[in-house]
């Protein structure tokens, strides 16, 4: 005969947890997930330092121009020459953040990668890669990004040196020497 209390234990009970199964399930989709997302938004970080490199690049062109433009105003067209093979960075306000200076040849293998850094042998200035945050590893064909000053003119005695008496002035520009596959946004796969 069927009782209210038999009824009672044929009814399952909702116990309120999770079962040890269903914890695992959830722990395994909360990973893949996160492997994912990791994996889409890495490369992210890769274009944000290639985009900032860009963007000090753009600053160090402003500050040349603005200092050239400062000489001239002030009736020192002469002393542009002397801008030939400076550091660009003292023209700006504030250094960017990553630069570590003006650095001799033979202590150039100490800058740590994603700094910005004057080669005083070579008169230029260069920001040192890093590996990729994303998965492809860096090509090492691609070069470190380098940059120097140098004054556009009309060398109208053929001396290689410009002189403001003789010599039409153009101007001074920031000149990529090295890198521009890497400024460009080339990866491994297009290189």
């Amino acid at each position: 005969m069927i009782t209210a209390k038999s009824i009672e234990n044929m009814t399952p009970r909702l116990t309120g947890g999770f079962s040890l199964l269903e914890l695992v399930v959830v722990i395994a989709l909360i990973g893949t997930l996160i492997a994912v997302a990791t994996n889409r938004l890495l490369p992210y970080l890769d274009e944000a330092e290639r985009v900032a490199v860009l963007r000090v690049e753009g600053q160090l062109r402003s500050s040349i121009t603005m200092e050239a433009a400062k000489r001239i105003v002030r009736g020192q067209s002469a002393s542009l020459a002397d801008l030939e093979g400076s550091n660009p960075v003292k023209f700006l306000l504030d250094p960017p953040k990553n630069y570590v200076g003006e650095r001799l040849q033979r202590e150039i293998e100490q800058v740590p990668a994603r700094r910005w850094y004057f080669e005083q042998d070579q008169q230029r200035l260069v920001y040192r890669l890093g590996s990729p945050f994303g998965l492809p590893v860096r090509d090492e064909s691609l070069e470190d990004p380098a940059f120097v000053v140098r004054v556009a003119f009309a060398d109208t005695n053929s001396n290689g040196v410009y002189e403001a008496q003789r010599d039409e002035l153009y101007g001074v520009r920031l000149q990529r020497v090295a890198g521009a596959q890497w400024l460009a946004g080339v990866t491994r796969e297009e290189h």
